[in-house]
């Protein structure tokens, strides 16, 4: 099992990287070239283009069964379910096949209402209620994950 993690905007990665190492799960960075951060010891990182989507393409071309991803991409998410990925949210949110067509919906809405003129509210700054939500998630699937792999 890895984790995969959409690494541009990540606020986690400190998070991920402490969780994985209990259970001894690889931990896989994605960024783009723009977006390279200072290299830590313990981590992968693999670097794509900056053209649109290559971060997206490149963790769903290597993300397997199984293997976890964290994005707040919900596109990315819907297409990492169709392969019995696990993926969650920043903040926490499991993806799941009952809640992304919502998601998608209302993402599509607000794209809609911003193209013509309007303003969305966008998230709060991240909060500790956020990294431990996120933290509690992060466990769940990895559980869920490793209980999978073993069947």
């Amino acid at each position: 099992m890895t984790i995969y993690v959409d690494g541009d905007a990540c606020s986690v990665k400190g998070l991920i990287v402490d969780h994985a190492s209990k259970y001894n799960i690889k931990v896989v960075i994605v960024v783009s070239i723009c977006h390279i951060p200072k290299q830590e010891s313990g981590i992968k990182y693999i670097v794509v283009d900056n053209i649109s989507q290559a971060v997206d393409m490149a963790i769903i071309n290597m993300a397997k069964k199984n293997d976890i991803v964290v994005s707040d991409d919900y596109g990315l998410a819907s297409v990492l379910l169709m392969k019995k990925v696990f993926c969650l949210s920043n903040r926490g949110l499991i993806y799941t096949l009952d809640n992304i067509d919502n998601l998608m919906f209302r993402r599509y809405m607000n794209m809609k209402i911003r193209r013509k003129g309007g303003k969305i509210k966008g998230f709060s700054k991240h909060s500790k209620k956020d990294e431990i939500q996120f933290v509690k998630s992060l466990n769940k699937v990895i559980k869920q994950s490793l209980y999978n792999s073993n069947i």
